[in-house]
């Protein structure tokens, strides 16, 4: 069974030591500045909140970066309930496979359908350290299968069928392309409304609110309770 990625896109790295830092980023804020923002192409990637939101959030990470981690247990749940919840913001989550095990996990999201996916997505931050663990130990597979048999994928030929689907790769493929036009160079990364944001300067619910807050001001949208 392949689990390689893309011979074209091998962004791929050993597992380096975690830290509470931006993944494969040099910490550098490459932000383009005020009419410099980047415009979305397209909403390729798994898309919460409502089609029509006034300001659309996309982020770019990678299921073993902790610092996505993070950002998913500790200010998403912000961004859900105050902005995504309202009609405000839409979520377009892509990815950016950083390290060895970040395909198949991914791989397994996208099997289980787009109505499961960011269920399969909180499994994957959830257990990120027992993923990482697994791909130093050799039993990967037996790890993510274990994930994906509580998500509709249940015998290991489903399991071999989804790490081989061309299509998917390709699909993963696509979403990673995406992240060329906005200079991504790590994970997690975010484009609020075309405009390029750091994790540096995502790092908080504070940070976080007053961009988003910016951004809607900016649509002609009141901010007031």
């Amino acid at each position: 069974m392949t689990m390689n990625f893309f011979s074209r896109r091998t962004a791929l790295a050993a597992i380096s030591a975690l830290a509470l830092v931006a993944c494969g980023d040099t910490g550098a804020d490459t932000s383009p500045a005020g009419g410099n923002a980047v415009t979305a192409g397209s909403e390729l990637g798994h898309v919460k909140g409502a089609a029509d939101a006034p300001v659309t959030l996309i982020e770019y990470a990678s299921p073993t970066c902790p610092a996505c981690k993070y950002w998913h247990d500790d200010i998403q749940p912000v961004v859900q309930s105050d902005y995504i919840d309202s009609g405000k913001v839409k979520l377009v989550f892509r990815e950016y496979p950083l390290h060895a095990p970040d395909v198949p996990a991914y791989l397994v999201a996208m099997c289980a359908g787009e109505d499961k996916y960011f269920d399969v997505l909180d499994e994957l931050f959830e257990y990120q350290s027992g993923i990482i663990e697994s791909a130093q130990n050799g039993v990967l597979k037996a790890m993510l299968q274990t994930i994906g048999q509580r998500h509709g994928i249940e015998t290991e030929a489903d399991f071999d069928a989804c790490m081989n689907n061309r299509d998917l790769r390709q699909q993963m493929a696509d979403i990673y392309q995406t992240s060329e036009k906005f200079g991504v160079t790590g994970t997690p990364t975010f484009i609020i409304n075309g405009e390029v944001h750091q994790f540096a300067n995502m790092n908080s619910a504070d940070k976080v609110t007053a961009a988003l807050d910016a951004a809607l001001e900016a649509a002609g949208v009141s901010t007031d309770e």
